[in-house]
């Protein structure tokens, strides 16, 4: 998980900081497993969520505000009754644990000032806020763990407050070098080495574990096995390299996304990912799990909005592909029509040759190039002429199948080619106005209906910004979805500037500005590495990009958005990176 030990401590760091000497003015739930602090410190109002969810266990300042419930929760209730007005003496990380602990100064019910502790347990599933007293007594917590959950450590008011077991691994704050050394020559062989660091050293994560390894070796992805004896000992040095800053409060908070998808925080440099990703420092450990955490939340909203577009996406392109075989196999059978109007000739030739009640006419084929014989299968209950008949009807509708199935199959590659580019935009989608887009564009193309309200009457048109980079001084434009595709290549573009668009895979329109001047090859290349990036093909080694200037695209009529057919065009081979 993102927040290990080490990133709470530079949490804990940053905590203690701004709020030591502060009081809580107002505390909320609005979520069932999350609570929201409002607290006066250094004269600012700082908001400071404390979250036990199991997917989203997390501490930081926020300055977003959520919808309250009605009724306050039990829980909430307890904590505003013993904490309003309680003044933070200190916010610490509890031994080498990923344990927070805000210790309070509050007046007992009699008026005398008591000491209070707020333990936020960012444990994943098992995270928990507990309230306890001065004697380390439980008062309450968000989870209760009763025996029917958990055999050896139980929370419950009342209770004895200890911390969860810690085990037998190594406190990195107390370790050497040579404790990481032997730490690892003792690791199981076949354990991934990042791994077997978590296994072996107390709150580090795979992927802070991960970059000690990168770092000492090159690569991350080994197993110990494969160490040698002076990785294992580099690879320690890193190890305790990384606890001595640590120690030091030598943080270097950042967030590390994947375009504009947040996929990972650290309190540390990251250098193992060699530009597959990219790694932006943050003023502070709270900024990066806020932007991290903000991020994933209109990720899973994203996610819970676009359902029902995903599975009328889903539903229509099963039905395409469906009747893409169908057609195809009428096509197929339809190619068949030169063999039943042969027949029919051969039939109407031979005809003095044929008598009511035969069953095969075996005649020589003058149409082969050695005039072999064939067996034709005739219907004895009808006439020689009316057996003619039957194979030129079947030529006829064999001949007009074959015309409807190839248009239709036009028709149907292109929907399947529309669908899966709608696909793609819409799994890249990170803000609630790009989903509108989508909708809108899908209303426009008759996938949904559309429903005639107020709210749709008075709705503001879409505003369209395409990302944008720049490179040698050129402007490169990338659409994020179908309609700003036709509106970054048929509207903002010029017959000039260049056109980028990876071939027979859905992908982003890409635009080059024109300068005066024939675009370097450096330029082409960039931007084509973009538009493979911003592709269905951005995992894939290498992706064929097609470019032509924008006066060679075109846009058929009624075709739907973002589809357009090109001429005069070139094409790169390109890994695809930005």
């Amino acid at each position: 998980m993102p927040l290990d030990a080490i990133a709470l401590s530079a949490l804990a760091e940053e905590l203690n900081n701004e709020l030591s000497g502060g009081r809580i003015e107002k505390i909320h739930q609005p979520e069932r497993e999350e609570l929201m602090l409002i607290i006066k410190a250094n004269r600012e109002t700082k908001r400071l969520v404390v979250s036990a969810n199991s997917s989203t266990a997390r501490i930081h300042f926020t300055d977003k505000n959520k919808e309250n419930p009605a009724a306050p929760p039990m829980f909430c209730m307890l904590l505003r009754k013993h904490l309003t007005g309680a003044k933070i003496e200190s916010v610490k990380r509890v031994g080498f644990d990923r344990i927070i602990d805000i210790s309070l100064s509050c007046y007992s019910e009699l008026g005398d000032i008591v000491t209070r502790h707020l333990m936020c347990e960012i444990m994943g599933r098992n995270s928990n806020i507990i309230l306890t007293d001065g004697d380390n007594r439980i008062t309450d917590s968000i989870k209760h763990i009763d025996l029917s959950v958990s055999s050896k450590r139980n929370v419950l008011p009342g209770l004895i407050y200890f911390p969860p077991p810690a085990g037998e691994r190594l406190n990195g704050e107390e370790a050497s070098a040579e404790d990481f050394y032997y730490a690892l020559c003792d690791a199981p062989e076949g354990r991934e080495a990042d791994r077997a660091v978590c296994d072996k050293v107390m709150g580090i994560s795979p992927l802070l574990a991960g970059e000690c390894i990168a770092r000492a070796c090159g690569d991350r992805n080994l197993s110990i096995g494969e160490l040698t004896d002076s990785q294992k000992r580099e690879t320690a040095k890193e190890l305790y390299s990384l606890f001595q800053k640590v120690k030091n409060c030598d943080f270097y908070p950042c967030i590390i996304k994947d375009g504009e998808k947040a996929i990972d925080i650290s309190p540390f440099e990251i250098l193992q990912y060699n530009g597959r990703y990219t790694v932006c420092k943050t003023e502070s450990m709270s900024d990066a799990a806020y932007e991290f955490y903000y991020l994933r939340d209109i990720s899973a909203n994203m996610q819970s909005r676009s359902s029902n577009i995903v599975k009328i996406i889903t539903n229509n392109l099963n039905r395409a592909t469906k009747k893409l075989n169908i057609l195809q196999k009428e096509l197929k059978e339809a190619q068949k029509r030169d063999y039943y109007r042969i027949c029919g000739d051969l039939i109407t030739a031979n005809i003095y040759r044929i008598e009511k009640g035969d069953k095969i006419l075996r005649a020589v084929n003058y149409y082969s190039e050695n005039a072999q014989e064939i067996d034709i299968v005739l219907d004895e209950t009808k006439s020689p002429s009316q057996n003619a008949n039957k194979y030129y009807s079947k030529y006829k509708k064999a001949k007009n199948t074959e015309l409807y199935a190839s248009e239709q199959i036009k028709h149907t590659v292109d929907e399947i080619n529309y669908l899966e580019s709608v696909s793609y935009n819409l799994s890249n989608i990170t803000l609630p106005s790009q989903l509108d887009e989508i909708k809108e564009e899908l209303i426009s193309s008759g996938y949904i209906r559309k429903e005639e309200t107020k709210k749709q009457k008075n709705k503001q048109k879409s505003v369209f910004s395409p990302l944008e980079f720049n490179f040698m001084d050129y402007t490169i434009l990338v659409g994020r979805n179908n309609l700003e595709n036709d509106y970054l290549t048929l509207k903002m573009g010029r017959s000039n500037d260049l056109w980028l668009h990876t071939k027979n895979i859905p992908g982003s329109h890409t635009l080059v500005k024109y300068k005066g001047e024939e675009f370097p090859p450096k330029v082409i290349e960039y931007a084509a590495q973009i538009a493979a990036f911003y592709s269905k093909g951005k995992n894939s080694p290498y992706v064929e990009v097609d470019y032509c200037p924008v006066s060679h695209v075109k846009k058929p009529n009624g075709a739907k958005a973002g589809m357009v057919i090109y001429e005069g065009y070139n094409t790169a081979f390109v890994k695809p990176v930005i």
